[in-house]
């Protein structure tokens, strides 16, 4: 790149009030997308990230975007997570929620205005799906791929191979007819080896550069199978025909 064009580059960056809207497919999108986007903040005028949840120099509370970057808001970097996002550190991310939900608890903003308060509510709400989402291998690799502005499991799409889907079909039909404790701990034994294998293969997906988006589409199906069986054990009731979804 010519200096012409990084000097371009860099003022383009630094733009108080961009907006600009794309989805992140490298370390070097989402720096540029992080710290071009701004917004002003509405007690002060400061220029702020878009992901901020306090401003800068005031400390008020911002509002933030529906779209706003879940990695962002979570004060925990996608370029920094090994695997193209894939392999998030739970105590990390843990703890990361728990420092960022701290700054709009209704306790800490009992003084402040009605609209801060509102605020404060709306951020708690996207921050609670934030890390829901990242936290969950299904939700994850679905937002993984939503971040490059791909479907993750396009509707009406049905798994492609018959033996894994007659694999489901039979763990469904043994939990469906499990009549007591020992029977369904086979069954969840059994969807947990499945479930194991899923995320090693998805470890390996995320692990190359490109992105195999088909084959990691072709597993967030597979995992969904294994997810909502895995849901329909923890709810088993004696005597209770447990609810499959597919």
């Amino acid at each position: 790149m010519t200096l012409l064009c990084w000097t371009r580059a860099i003022a383009y960056a630094q733009r108080p009030y961009s907006h600009v809207s794309w989805t992140p497919v490298s370390p070097i999108a989402t720096l540029v997308r992080t710290y071009a986007t701004k917004k002003a903040c509405a007690n002060c005028g400061t220029p702020n990230a878009t992901a901020s949840l306090q401003c800068n120099k005031c400390d008020t509370l911002q509002p933030l975007p529906p779209s706003v970057d879940y990695y962002d808001v979570l004060g925990i970097p996608w370029e920094s997570v090994p695997h193209q996002g894939w392999q998030v550190d739970q105590s990390a991310l843990k703890a990361q929620w728990r420092r960022t939900m701290a700054l709009s608890h209704p306790d800490r903003l009992v003084h402040k205005p009605d609209n801060e308060q509102e605020i404060g509510a709306h951020q708690s709400a996207i921050l609670n799906k934030a890390y829901e989402t990242l936290r969950q291998p299904l939700p994850r690799v679905l937002y993984l791929l939503e971040r490059q502005g791909i479907e993750g499991i396009p509707e009406g799409t049905s798994m492609a191979d018959p033996s894994l889907l007659m694999e489901v079909m039979e763990l469904q039909e043994a939990l469906a007819d499990a009549e007591d404790e020992a029977a369904v701990e086979q069954v969840n034994e059994a969807n947990q080896e499945h479930m194991q294998d899923v995320l090693t293969q998805l470890d390996e997906a995320f692990a190359h550069t490109p992105l195999d988006t088909q084959r990691v589409q072709a597993l967030a199906m597979q995992l969904r199978y294994w997810t909502n069986i895995a849901k329909a054990i923890r709810e088993w009731q004696p005597g209770k025909r447990p609810e499959l979804q597919h």
